[in-house]
């Protein structure tokens, strides 16, 4: 863990940091000040005591020194080696720099400092004893009144010369080591401060982390959609007002969504209403359609009925009258009468194959002697001889069922409206019709597609009603219709219709 990754450190971590590091920083600075300065005090010491060694051994063995008492200063100078340990050698050397006395273990500290002082005594004065003259001149001082002597105002002080040098080696070393002994003790004492330091840091620290803590599992409870939140304790400061700040965000947020869930709650349920009635309109509208379109079917039943019985009959009727007319205007040779009646024979063959095209129209009578299938093959061959330009062609299931009755009607309306369209409006050249069963999903599957012109189902779904009555008569039996065409590329129609429970395959 390095200072680069802090940004990545987590709370305890932190924590932990800022309850150790400024308690270890502070021992190694007070552990580090104590012992510079009990080095510099050390050698502070050891060089003041050098000098006023050397200083006063020097003044002491002035006398020794010019007498030649060695042994009084070799006494001296052991004396002063047993007194101070600091001390690694003394030695006295006269003034042509023989040594006079020393006094130096043969087994001493490496480093150590030389502090040296000469050994000075007064110079003696030049006086010629065998010289009796007196008088000023000879160096006698005058007599005052009284005839007492007088000395002069002032007299110079004597002249020193030196008579050899003292050098003392000081060491801090045994010094360093009486020393280590308050160092260490001062650094225990430290380190005790520090430990409790450590201790009472990471005990706040512990504290803090706690309340952090349970703060982090607010938040992350609030970030998972709990706003129940709770804390133990409330700390005070800054912590405090951040659990308070937390727990009042906590309640207005809980608040906010337990009002805006009435309020979903609430429009979900007018939702639900309006699909409901729209649904029920949209029921409604297809029972309509469905009870409509069997009017309807029924009015062209009863209306092809009363075509072929009455206007039917009558037209035969007529047709047997005009034969029976031509026969006796050609027995009497009446030729004007013949052509008269022959018109009339003509005119009501064509009325009656009107009439049986329109009733054929309005009740295909395949729907209920050949079925669904059958139906659509006699509608697809009976397009298929007019139009010549155009190939029509029908594709059956064996397995498909046979749909009679007004279970076939709405998609033979539908498949008979997309043959429509295919013949005036698209120019198709080749127009298929595939019945097939998907077993798979129990569905009954019609397709109609042609060569022609095609268009866009976008638009033309909102503005061709015959569109509209296809889609409306199929989503009325429970139907799907789609729609396949783009401009240029043809048609495709697809139904899918239930398939009726009481058909067999």
């Amino acid at each position: 863990m390095s200072a680069r990754t802090w940004p990545s450190w987590g709370i305890a971590a932190r924590l932990l940091a800022i309850a150790v590091l400024p308690a270890s920083i502070m021992f190694v600075a007070v552990t580090g000040a104590l012992y510079l300065g009990a080095r510099g005090e050390v050698q502070r010491d050891v060089a003041e005591r050098g000098r006023l060694i050397a200083t006063a051994l020097a003044q002491s063995s002035q006398y020794a020194l010019v007498s030649g008492n060695s042994g009084y200063l070799r006494t001296t100078l052991r004396s002063l080696q047993e007194t101070d340990p600091s001390i690694v050698c003394i030695s006295i050397t006269d003034d042509t720099g023989q040594l006079v006395a020393s006094d130096c273990p043969l087994s001493g500290p490496s480093q150590y400092t030389a502090y040296e002082a000469p050994v000075r005594i007064p110079a003696l004065p030049d006086v010629d004893l065998l010289d009796p003259g007196e008088g000023p001149e000879h160096g006698q001082h005058p007599p005052a009144a009284g005839g007492m002597a007088v000395p002069p105002a002032s007299s110079p002080l004597p002249a020193l010369r030196t008579v050899g040098q003292v050098r003392v080696l000081m060491s801090a070393a045994t010094l360093l080591k009486a020393k280590q002994r308050t160092l260490l003790a001062s650094s225990a004492l430290v380190l005790g401060a520090g430990v409790i330091s450590c201790l009472v840091g990471l005990r706040l620290a512990g504290r803090l982390r706690r309340t952090l803590g349970s703060v982090m599992s607010a938040l992350r409870a609030m970030r998972r959609g709990s706003f129940d939140v709770e804390f133990d304790s409330v700390q005070p400061g800054e912590l405090g007002e951040l659990q308070r700040t937390i727990l009042q965000m906590s309640h207005t947020i809980a608040t906010s969504q337990h009002e805006l869930e009435q309020q979903v709650e609430s429009r979900t349920r007018e939702l639900q209403q309006a699909v409901d009635h729209v649904r029920q309109a949209d029921a409604e509208k297809r029972r309509l359609i469905v009870h409509s379109n069997a009017r309807v079917e029924d009015d062209r039943r009863r209306i092809a009925l009363d075509l072929h019985d009455h206007l039917g009959a009558a037209l035969i009727s007529v047709r047997l009258e005009a034969a029976a007319l031509l026969a006796k205007a050609e027995a009497a040779g009446d030729a004007e009468a013949a052509r008269g009646a022959q018109r009339i024979f003509d005119t009501a063959e064509s009325l009656y194959s009107s009439t049986r095209s329109i009733v054929k129209s309005l009740r295909p009578e395949a729907i209920d002697t050949l079925g669904l299938a059958g139906a659509l093959e006699d509608m697809v061959h009976n397009l298929d001889k007019p139009h010549t330009g155009c190939s029509f062609e029908f594709n059956v299931d064996r397995d498909w069922p046979d749909l009679r009755g007004e279970a076939a009607m709405p998609a033979f309306r539908v498949v008979q409206e997309a043959l429509n369209n295919a013949v005036k409006h698209a120019q198709a050249t080749r127009v298929s019709v595939d019945l097939t069963l998907d077993r798979e999903h129990d569905r009954l599957r019609i397709v109609v597609s042609d060569d022609g012109l095609g268009f866009d189902p976008d638009v033309m779904s909102h503005t061709g009603f015959g569109l509209i009555g296809m889609r409306e008569r199929v989503a009325a039996v429970g139907g799907e219709m789609s729609i396949t065409s783009k401009p240029g590329s043809g048609t495709r129609v697809s139904l899918s219709l239930r398939r009726p429970r009481a058909a067999g395959s």
